[in-house]
């Protein structure tokens, strides 16, 4: 008999096999196939009219906020104010 105490077999066996199938069963092609969804990086449309009444100098010179913004770009030396 040896020193070394080796400890107490049990019924149980981890097997590469048997973690792979897990509670659900095995992997199915399905589980691995990618899922179509809504088309990404589509989201700028380009529109002349929107863009002149969002930023234009109209609508900065409207607003107090706006005004503040043209100064700003005024006091760096912008040479577009504008749209």
């Amino acid at each position: 008999m040896s020193s070394v105490e080796q400890p107490p077999r049990s019924g149980l066996s981890l097997k590469p096999a048997d973690i792979s199938q897990g509670l659900a069963g095995p992997a199915s092609a399905w589980s691995l196939q990618q899922v179509r969804t809504k088309a990404r990086g589509n989201t700028y449309q380009p529109n002349n009219r929107k863009r002149k009444r969002t930023h234009g100098w109209t609508k900065r010179i409207s607003t107090p906020a706006g005004i503040e913004v043209i100064l700003r770009r005024m006091l760096k030396g912008r040479k577009s104010l504008s749209h």
